[in-house]
């Protein structure tokens, strides 16, 4: 049970589904436990990441929270969330490419739904590859492998969230910092490709018409010097990013439940004056709340406060 004094911080990705331009956010349902909550929080900060930035804001905001290092690209995401100290770490992610007329698109690798014995065949397939190049290869999950090696010190990735918004270019791609790494990684993944074309998991997969995996797509590399020192409780509720797209009352469902859990917990650690915090994170911005300071911003939230309606149009 954390103490009052340690900080919660709860963080709710797409809070604002993408939408056409110009187009209004779909109003939100009653959420009485939010505007309560609302009442003693003002905005804090705001991150804005568009569509060049390699990460959605939803992971910079979350990198932010966990205290992790690195800018937009190169935050360790691999490293520190298998605890892996001083070695550069990257995730390796199986994926499909689709190809079309003029522009090659990542697939949601959701739709992909890899088994594990599939995935463990497919990892042991490219295994000796990397072995060879000095790269150790792990299992995670079906859609995760953790890779550790110096060839994944000081790249660039796109995350794979933010990808499969894009047509895939050079751009997006893992950039390394030296030629000689650049040499490597091209080499590599032309021989994935390679390898993963005649492989019986994606002939097997083919014939049953699903998506064979025909890529790896890298992301979250780089190394996690040291330790980062806890920063209180951390919660992410991914309820509403799991609604499926344009379904609206999927979307009022889960707000209702999070009004009745996360933020009923939220609005009750503020009376009880505990410092919470609550992140609301849409298509290019998220949006940090913490509780409001000053006698200004206090009587500021008494005659004109936040309310929960007025949230998505801020993202």
């Amino acid at each position: 049970m954390p103490s009052a004094a340690e900080p919660l911080h709860l963080l709710i990705p797409d809070a604002r589904p993408p939408l056409p331009p110009g187009t209004s956010a779909p109003p939100l349902p009653a959420l009485a436990q939010l505007d309560t909550a609302l009442r003693q929080l003002a905005p804090q900060g705001l991150i804005t990441a568009d569509e060049q930035v390699p990460a959605t804001a939803f992971e910079l905001a979350l990198a932010q929270a966990q205290g992790l290092p690195g800018e937009p690209g190169r935050i360790p995401w691999a490293a520190f969330e298998q605890h892996v100290h001083g070695t550069p770490c990257a995730w390796l992610r199986p994926c499909h490419w689709q190809l079309g007329m003029d522009s090659v698109t990542l697939v949601d690798p959701a739709a992909l739904a890899l088994t594990e014995a599939e995935s463990r065949a497919l990892l042991a397939a490219l295994q000796p590859l990397l072995t060879e190049d000095g790269v150790a290869l792990d299992y995670v999950r079906p859609d995760a492998w953790l890779a550790r090696g110096t060839l994944f010190r000081g790249l660039r990735t796109w995350s794979m969230a933010r990808a499969v918004q894009h047509p895939l270019t050079r751009e997006v791609l893992a950039d390394a910092p030296s030629p000689a790494q650049s040499a490597l990684l091209r080499r590599l993944q032309s021989e994935w490709q390679m390898l993963l074309y005649t492989h019986p998991v994606n002939e097997a997969r083919e014939a049953a018409r699903q998506w064979p995996v025909n890529a790896v797509w890298i992301d979250g590399a780089g190394e996690w010097a040291q330790p980062v020192a806890p920063t209180g409780e951390i919660v992410v509720d991914y309820r509403l990013a799991e609604c499926p797209p344009g379904d609206t009352a999927a979307r009022a469902a889960a707000w209702r439940a999070l009004d009745a859990e996360r933020f009923a917990a939220l609005a009750q650690a503020l009376r009880a004056g505990r410092d919470a915090r609550l992140t609301l994170a849409g298509p290019s911005h998220a949006l940090t709340l913490a509780p409001a300071r000053g006698w200004r911003t206090r009587i500021s939230n008494v005659f004109s406060p936040l309310s929960a309606r007025k949230l998505p149009d801020m993202l």
